[in-house]
C-alpha cells in the first residue's frame, strides 16, 4: 500500500503506548521511565535538538532553592558553571539512544486522532515530508507552547497584550547591556580562556490579540531590542512569566482529556502548578517521578477506526490542501492509512507574499517584497535569519558576484560590527550581526517573521499555490498568500503539491557533501564536509544531527542547520547546464549574474567532465527567471539550491552573494504579482531587470540580451576543429550531438589513422555519442594501459577529475555499444584489487551496466560478484543510530566513510542491473534502502523498484515498480 490519495487518507506510521510531542527536558525523563516500565515510547521534537525548554528558552541557571534529584539533571547541571547548550543536547539525545527510544527532530503536532467515542488515541505529526498519524494509548503534550492541548480544544495560557518576559543573551567578553532595559548578570562561562557574559533582561513585550501574527511580532521585538553588537548567542523561545509556586502536580491532575496528558508550562493547572515546567531541573525530576506511573492511567489499546481532528480547523473554500503522501521516510512502505479530511486546517493569517525559508535567499526575498509594498511574512525553520551564512556558521564568502543587494547587505552588516576584522565589509562577518541586520532591516520595511516554523503542505487552487500549511510555535494551520517564494532551499512548497521535483533516484547517487558546524566564541566560520544528508528526510536529518554533534564534543554549541550544498530541486521552465556556463550563454530573462568555479564537493555526472574535468578557474553564469519557475505551477518561485539547474552546474550559481541577489529579485517579483494580480510568468521581466540594474545587481547589457543558443553551424564546426581540448568546446560538442557527430566522424577520418591525443579525444567523443566508428582505438589504448591514479571520494577542495583518464575511456568504450568491448572491460575488472580508488570501481560498474543492457553477458555479473568478494568491500551501510555514531570521528571533512559505502553501492547496483542470480546485490541494496543517509536510501530503493534484467537474455526477470 504505497500509493495513497493524500487528500483523503493519512498514513499511520507507528503504534506505541506513549507518544510524546515536544522535546522539553522533563519529557525525556518521562520517556525514559515509561520505557523502563515496559511501555513503548516515541518522542517527536520540533527543533533540531532536545531540550528546547533549556536551550531555546535559555534556562541554564536552575533555581538555587532545591537540590538536583535526578541523575540526568545532575549530569547536566551539577558542574559549578552553567552547562553549555551542546552538553544539554547531547546528554538528552544520548539518553534516548541508549534506551533505544526512537525520536524525531523538526516535527510538530498537527492534530489529534480520536476513536469512535471521541477519545484521543494518537496524534497527527507534520514535517517537511508531509503529515502522518501515530496511534498511541497516551499522548503527552510536552511542547513549550501547549500546541497539542490547543489542537485538542483544551485551555492553554495564550498571552495577550503587554506581558512581562525575560530574555537571556550571552556576549563575548564583558559585552554591554542593551540600552534602557533592566538586566541582571548571570554566572557566565569561561570557555577556552574566553569569558562570556550572560544577562537576563526584564522587559515588557506586546502579544497583541494573541494571534500567531502577534506572537511572532512579540518574539521579534524581544530579539531586536535586546541585541547588542557583542552578542554571541541568545534564547529563541519567548514565554510570559508565570507566578512562582511550589505546587507539585499529581499525575492524574495532568490528564486534560482521556488519552491526553499535559506536561507543559502552557497548561492551566490548579494552584499554578504549571510553573514547575519553567524550571528544567524540577521538570526533569518530575518526569522521572511520574514516568513509571504512566502504566496505571493508560487506557486500553484501541485498534478500531480513527478520525483526525484539530480544534479550529475549517475546510478551504476552494481547491485543496496538499502534502507529500509518504511514510516517515520518502520510500517507507505504507501499510495502514485512515480516512482524512486533508483540506481542513485552522487559518493562521493572510498576506500578499509569503516567503517560506528565511535563509540566504529567503531573508533577501522578504526585504525585496516588503520594500515593493507587499504585506510580507517570512517563515524560517531555524531560530535566526540568514541560513548557512549565519545559523550555518559559514560566515565568509567563497566566490559570488558581490554587487547590488549583496553589496547593501555587506555595507549594512559592516556598520554593526564591533570587531575591526569585520568592519571593512569585504566578505566576512560575525553571524550575529548579519542575522540581526536581516531581521532589523526587514522588520523596519514592514516584513513579519515567524521563526522555528516550517512548511508541511500547500493550498492549491486551479494549479496555483494560494497558501502554505505551516507548523511551529505559533500554531499549525494555513497561511494564505497571493504569491509564495519557496526559499526552503529544497523546494518544500513545490514538492508538497505533488509536482515532480529532482531528487536522487535510480540514475545516480552523485550529491555534494554536507556538514554541521560546531559553535565557539570568536569563530564565525566553520566550513565542513563530512557526510551526506537528505534534510528532506526527517529520519536522516535527525540521525545526522545526533551523530554530527559527536564531532565537536568540546564546543559551546552546534549549528541547527544542515550545511547543504545540493538538495531537492524543481524542474523549472528552464534548467541551467554546465555548457551554458562554460559557453557563457546569454538569456533574455536574466535576473542574476552569478560567479564561482566548479566547487563540486563530490563527483560529477556530466559526460563532458569525463573528458575534460572542471577546474578552479572563476566562471560567470547568467541565471534566467525561468530557472525559478516550476513547470506546471503558478503563484510560486523557488530560490537558492531549489532552483532548476543540472547538479553539475549548481556549484557555480549557489554562492551566497548570488543567492542573496536572486532571492531579492524573487521577492520583488512576488510583490508585483500580488499588487497587480498578474501571474509571475506574465510580468514584464524588463521592468524587474531595470530595477535590478538601478540597484547594481545586474549589468545594463541584460536589458538587450537575447538567447545565444543554439550556436551557429560555423561556431560548432570551429569547436570540433579547435575546441576538442577545451572544456567549453567538449561540452558544446556533446550537447549538440546530432549536429556534431557527422563533423567528428569526418575530422577523425581526416587524421588518417594516426594515433595522437587529438585522435583519441575524437574517438572518445564519438564513443560517448553511442557510435562505434573509433572503438578500436579506445580498446587498444585501454588494453595497453595499466590502471592509472584513480580518484577517491573527496568533498572539501574537490576540483579536477573525479574519474581518471582511463576510467573515462572505459565508460566511453561501453557507450559505443559494440559487444566486442566485453573482453577488454572484463580483463580490466579482473585486475582490480581492494584498496584501489573508488573511481575505478565506479567506471567498471557503469561500463557493465551500459554494455549489458545492449549486449547481455553473464560474465559481467560473475566479474562484479568477484569484486564484492574482495576484502573490505561490503558491510558499510549505516542502518542504526548506534552504527552511525560508531562511524563518527572528529575529522570535519571525513571522506573514508562515504568512500567505502560508495564503492559497495556502485558495485551492488551494477550487479543488480547485470543479472543478480543469487540475490546478493538485492540484499546489499536492501540494506542501503534502510541506510540513515537518505540519498543512499533513495537510490537503493529506486533501484529495487526498477526492473531486474537477465544477464543472458536482457529480458525482464522481475518488475518491482
Amino acid at each position: 500500500m504505497n500509493a495513497i490519495d493524500p487528500s483523503h487518507q493519512l498514513p499511520i506510521v507507528k503504534s506505541v503506548d506513549v507518544l510524546i510531542l515536544g522535546g522539553t527536558s522533563g519529557a525525556i525523563t518521562l520517556a525514559l521511565e515509561a520505557k523502563q516500565s515496559g511501555l513503548s515510547v516515541f518522542v517527536v521534537a520540533p527543533r533540531t535538538y532536545l531540550g528546547e525548554d533549556i536551550c531555546g528558552a535559555y534556562r541554564f541557571w536552575p533555581a538555587a532553592d532545591h537540590q538536583q534529584e535526578d541523575a540526568l539533571a545532575d549530569g547536566i547541571f551539577a558542574a559549578p558553571k552553567p552547562p553549555t547548550p551542546l552538553r544539554v543536547k547531547t546528554a538528552l539525545e544520548q539518553a534516548l539512544v541508549d534506551a533505544d527510544i526512537p525520536f524525531l527532530f523538526n516535527t510538530s503536532p498537527a492534530g489529534l486522532l480520536r476513536d469512535a467515542e471521541g477519545r484521543i488515541s494518537g496524534a497527527v505529526i507534520a514535517h517537511r515530508g508531509g503529515r502522518q498519524g501515530v496511534r498511541a494509548r497516551m499522548v503527552v503534550d510536552a511542547t513549550l507552547d501547549g500546541l497539542v492541548l490547543e489542537q485538542a480544544g483544551s485551555p492553554v495560557h495564550r498571552p495577550q497584550g503587554e506581558q512581562s518576559v525575560t530574555w537571556v543573551t550571552v556576549t563575548e567578553g564583558e559585552g554591554r547591556s542593551a540600552e534602557g532595559i533592566a538586566s541582571e548578570r548571570l554566572p557566565g562561562y569561561e570557555f577556552e580562556e574566553m569569558q562570556l557574559a550572560a544577562r537576563r533582561y526584564q522587559l515588557t513585550v506586546d502579544f497583541g490579540d494573541g494571534s500567531p501574527a502577534a506572537r511572532g511580532k512579540a518574539l521579534n521585538q524581544a530579539m531586536r531590542v535586546c541585541w547588542t553588537p557583542e552578542e554571541f548567542r541568545c534564547q529563541s523561545a519567548l514565554r510570559p512569566a508565570l507566578p512562582a509556586t511550589d505546587a507539585q502536580p499529581a499525575l492524574r491532575s495532568l490528564m486534560m482529556q482521556p488519552g491526553l496528558l499535559a506536561f507543559t508550562e502552557a497548561a492551566q493547572l490548579s494552584a499554578g502548578a504549571e510553573y514547575i515546567f519553567t524550571d528544567p531541573a524540577r521538570s526533569l525530576a518530575l518526569g522521572r517521578n511520574l514516568g513509571s506511573a504512566l502504566q496505571s492511567i493508560l487506557p486500553p489499546k484501541y485498534t478500531g477506526p480513527l478520525t483526525a481532528t484539530c480544534a479550529g480547523a475549517v475546510t478551504v473554500e476552494s481547491g485543496e490542501i496538499r502534502a507529500l503522501a509518504q511514510g516517515l521516510r520518502p520510500n517507507d512502505p505504507i501499510t495502514e492509512a485512515i480516512q482524512f479530511d486533508a483540506s481542513s486546517a485552522p487559518v493562521l493569517g493572510e498576506y500578499d507574499v509569503v516567503v517560506v525559508g528565511g535563509g540566504t535567499g529567503g531573508a533577501p526575498a522578504a526585504i525585496g517584497a516588503a520594500r515593493a509594498g507587499a504585506s510580507t511574512l517570512a517563515l524560517e525553520a531555524c531560530s535566526a535569519l540568514g541560513g548557512v551564512g549565519t545559523v550555518g556558521q559559514i560566515g565568509r564568502y567563497w566566490y559570488g558576484n558581490r554587487v547590488g543587494f549583496t553589496s547593501e547587505i555587506d555595507k549594512g552588516v559592516a556598520q554593526l560590527e564591533p570587531k575591526k576584522k569585520f568592519q571593512g565589509g569585504k566578505g566576512a562577518w560575525s553571524v550575529s550581526a548579519k542575522a540581526h541586520w536581516f531581521l532589523e532591516t526587514g522588520a523596519s520595511e514592514g516584513a513579519e517573521y515567524w521563526l522555528n516554523t516550517f512548511c508541511v503542505g500547500t493550498w492549491i487552487v486551479d494549479n496555483a499555490i494560494c497558501g502554505v500549511l505551516v507548523a511551529g510555535p505559533n500554531g499549525y494551520g494555513l497561511v494564505k498568500a497571493k504569491a509564495v517564494i519557496d526559499s526552503t532551499g529544497c523546494a518544500d512548497v513545490i514538492a508538497a503539491t505533488g509536482t515532480p521535483t529532482r531528487v536522487i533516484g535510480k540514475d545516480h547517487v552523485a550529491v555534494q557533501g554536507v556538514g554541521l558546524a560546531g559553535i565557539k566564541p570568536d569563530r564565525d566560520y566553520q566550513n565542513s564536509d563530512h557526510s551526506f544528508s537528505d534534510d528532506t528526510d526527517v529520519v536522516d536529518a535527525t540521525a545526522f544531527f545526533v551523530s554530527s554533534r559527536k564531532k565537536f564534543p568540546n564546543d559551546f554549541d552546534s549549528g541547527e542547520l544542515v550545511d547543504s550544498r545540493e538538495r531537492r530541486q524543481i524542474f523549472g521552465d528552464y534548467s541551467i547546464t554546465a555548457v551554458d556556463i562554460l559557453f557563457q550563454r546569454r538569456f533574455p530573462d536574466t535576473i542574476c549574474v552569478a560567479s564561482s568555479n566548479f566547487d563540486t564537493h563530490g563527483f560529477t555526472i556530466d559526460p563532458s567532465f569525463m573528458v575534460i574535468p572542471p577546474n578552479k578557474d572563476r566562471l560567470w553564469a547568467d541565471v534566467p527567471l525561468r530557472c525559478l519557475l516550476p513547470q506546471g505551477l503558478e503563484g510560486v518561485m523557488a530560490t537558492g539550491l531549489g532552483v532548476s539547474a543540472h547538479r553539475d552546474a549548481l556549484p557555480v550559481i549557489r554562492m551566497q552573494p548570488d543567492v542573496q541577489n536572486h532571492g531579492y529579485a524573487a521577492g520583488y517579483l512576488g510583490a508585483i504579482s500580488a499588487r497587480t494580480g498578474q501571474k509571475l510568468r506574465d510580468i514584464d521581466v524588463k521592468e524587474v531587470q531595470r530595477h535590478l540594474v538601478e540597484i547594481g545587481s545586474l549589468p545594463e547589457r541584460v536589458l538587450t540580451d537575447e538567447d545565444t543558443f543554439p550556436v551557429a553551424d560555423e561556431v560548432l564546426a570551429e569547436q570540433v576543429a579547435n575546441g576538442w581540448d577545451q572544456a567549453s568546446g567538449v561540452a558544446l560538442i556533446l550537447r549538440e550531438k546530432d549536429r556534431s557527430l557527422p563533423l567528428l566522424r569526418q575530422a577523425y577520418n581526416a587524421l588518417g589513422g594516426e594515433r595522437t591525443a587529438q585522435s583519441l579525444r575524437y574517438a572518445q567523443l564519438i564513443a560517448l555519442m553511442g557510435d562505434n566508428q573509433a572503438q578500436a582505438e579506445i580498446a587498444e589504448k585501454i588494453s595497453n594501459s595499466e590502471w592509472d591514479t584513480g580518484w577517491n571520494y573527496t568533498g572539501m577542495g574537490q576540483f579536477g577529475m573525479s574519474m581518471s583518464p582511463l576510467d573515462g575511456l572505459i565508460v566511453a568504450l561501453a557507450e559505443s555499444g559494440d559487444a566486442s568491448a566485453w573482453p577488454v572491460i572484463l580483463e580490466k575488472i579482473a585486475t582490480l584489487q581492494s584498496g584501489m580508488e573508488f573511481s575505478h570501481f565506479r567506471a567498471v560498474g557503469m561500463a557493465c551496466e551500459v554494455l549489458n543492457a545492449r549486449h547481455p553477458n553473464p560474465e559481467a555479473a560473475a566479474a562484479l560478484a568477484a569484486l564484492l568478494d574482495l576484502p573490505g568491500i561490503t558491510g558499510h551501510a549505516l542502518t542504526s543510530q548506534a552504527v552511525y555514531n560508531a562511524a563518527v570521528d572528529e575529522d570535519m571533512c571525513n571522506t573514508q566513510t562515504r568512500n567505502v559505502s560508495l564503492i559497495e553501492l556502485h558495485l551492488a547496483r551494477a550487479l543488480y542491473n547485470c543479472g543478480d542470480a543469487d540475490g546478493r546485490a538485492a540484499a546489499i541494496l536492501s540494506q542501503y534502502a534502510q541506510d540513515l543517509r537518505g540519498h543512499f536510501a533513495r537510490h537503493a530503493a529506486a533501484l529495487l523498484a526498477s526492473d531486474t534484467l537477465s544477464s543472458e537474455t536482457g529480458q525482464v526477470l522481475a518488475s518491482r515498480s
